[in-house]
């Protein structure tokens, strides 16, 4: 149980202190002056649906005063972390312009997914080509797993055959190396599909979300999640939503042309 302040007894003068008196109290006073407050995060709706289409990584916010106004723009966090290193560019934005045209674009493609005519043309065209994928993403699954099991039964080999003596440590960690990474690989492989798989197979009822992500005047960050996989910002501000949903993907680009999957 930690002792209330009110209720210790101080007794100065009964140890040697680290630092002398005067240069403890002009300390204190250089903590006392900050003004600012670091935060450590922002909310904002956007938050985890950002990447960096050049590199891949997410993409944070960042504040900017300007005139006793504060402003935030979003940042590659590749770029954030290792600047002098070139890596990647900022992928500067307005986060406040970016998340109304985010959100313009997100209600215009729900819009023309409830235009019934629109609708039904879209889901019997690739009705088929949906199928399709969730036979093939089965079956690449059964593949990949196999082979799992075959890399597992070949670094069992290695061990046996180092113990016995046939590698070289060298030899043995380069082979080792190599499986091990190729069965990292192939697992991550098996997720993605397996993702794609639940995304289709998923209960939520997408008409319901779709009508009410236009309906509704105040969205929320639950449903942008339940809606958008990623968007990726391009270093020349170019912004592409890709939905969990591949009908959502699918797009007529006019009566004479075929559907296009851009997700």
């Amino acid at each position: 149980m930690i002792m209330p302040m009110e209720e210790r007894i101080i007794v100065k003068g009964k140890h040697t202190p680290l630092v002398d008196e005067e240069t403890f109290n002009i300390v204190q006073d250089m903590i006392k002056s900050r003004t600012g407050v670091r935060k450590k995060s922002y909310d904002w709706l956007l938050k985890g649906l950002l990447t960096c289409k050049e590199c891949g990584k997410k993409l944070s916010v960042v504040p900017q005063k300007k005139k006793n106004k504060i402003t935030f723009y979003v940042r590659c966090n590749t770029y954030a972390c290792n600047t002098h290193l070139h890596l990647c560019t900022p992928h500067s934005n307005n986060l406040e312009k970016l998340t109304n045209y985010v959100l313009e674009q997100v209600k215009t493609r729900c819009r023309e997914f409830l235009d019934e005519n629109k609708y039904m043309n879209v889901a019997n065209s690739s009705k088929d080509k949906i199928l399709k994928d969730r036979f093939n993403f089965k079956n690449e699954i059964l593949v990949l797993e196999k082979k799992l099991k075959d890399i597992d039964k070949i670094i069992d080999k290695l061990y046996e055959d180092k113990c016995k003596g046939l590698f070289e440590d060298e030899d043995f960690t380069i082979i080792y190396s190599k499986q091990t990474e190729m069965r990292k690989d192939i697992a991550e492989r098996i997720k993605c599909l397996q993702k794609q798989i639940e995304n289709e197979d998923s209960s939520i009822d997408i008409n319901k979300l779709v009508k009410d992500f236009v309906e509704l005047k105040e969205i929320t960050r639950t449903m942008m999640v339940s809606l958008i996989d990623r968007i990726e910002v391009s270093e020349d501000k170019e912004i592409t939503i890709y939905y969990k949903f591949n009908i959502l993907n699918m797009r007529k680009l006019n009566d004479d042309e075929e559907l296009i999957n851009v997700g």
